[in-house]
């Protein structure tokens, strides 16, 4: 295992950087602004799609918070010479976003919870990551879209509870089939060839592989609660398909 070498919040925009430690710095913050932006979008287009007042209003809201999120990731690449114009050619090849734009084209209210109880869980556990940043301005503001974070999930479960009145859990574990394996690929391959210099520089503290097992330790035992059954796996490594 890489040992971490640069303490937590130890960086600062003015501190001596290596040309390749900026880059994997700037990748990572380019790739969370990319991936906050498309959530944002994507709750923007789901509030017409929610059917009663008090969701509409909690899609608007997620929608919002979002859109803050992808601001105070670009400011913060603004403060290290990367404007909003330059960030998608800054971020990394991602084959998660184009795939979720093609499976989000038409989705029902019981796939937008779904995907909101599992992929938000998801991010969550990326974010918690950047928490421990060796990137000060990125640490602090990870603590403050956690704190927004936690709240995610917990949306799509209040409503998935209503779904279930409403609909039975049949249809709904159908949903949990569909979404599962997308939620378990979020995290990409087990190990990638940058993982040893983020571990290295502190800007990530877990392989994605161990965020995928925190993400399941922590979202199955909620399934199991809701009175569903943890999708069964084709495959038992990634990619799930």
């Amino acid at each position: 295992m890489v040992q971490r070498e640069v303490p937590v919040a130890s960086v600062h925009p003015d501190s001596e950087m290596t040309p390749r430690n900026r880059k994997a710095l700037t990748r990572l913050l380019a790739d969370q602004a990319r991936a906050e932006l498309f959530a944002a979008h994507m709750y923007s287009k789901w509030v017409r799609k929610a059917p009663g007042p008090e969701e509409k209003l909690r899609v608007a809201e997620l929608a919002r918070e979002e859109t803050e999120h992808w601001y105070r990731t670009v400011k913060l690449l603004e403060e290290l010479g990367v404007s909003a114009d330059q960030v998608e050619a800054r971020a990394g090849h991602d084959w998660f976003i184009p795939v979720m734009t093609i499976l989000t084209g038409r989705l029902r209210w019981i796939d937008i919870l779904m995907m909101s109880f599992l992929i938000d869980q998801g991010a969550y556990f990326l974010v918690e990551d950047f928490a421990q940043s060796s990137y000060a301005p990125w640490c602090k503001v990870a603590h403050e879209i956690l704190e927004e974070e936690v709240g995610h999930p917990e949306f799509g479960v209040h409503f998935l509870e209503d779904q279930i009145r409403k609909l039975g859990p049949a249809r709904v574990q159908r949903a949990l089939d569909k979404w599962w394996r997308v939620g378990l690929n979020m995290f990409g391959p087990p190990h990638t060839r940058r993982t040893p210099l983020y571990l290295e520089l502190g800007l990530k503290y877990r392989t994605n592989e161990d965020r995928r097992q925190a993400f399941r330790a922590a979202t199955e035992p909620v399934i199991e609660k809701l009175g569903l059954k943890v999708p069964r796996l084709w495959r038992s490594s990634y990619p799930f398909v």
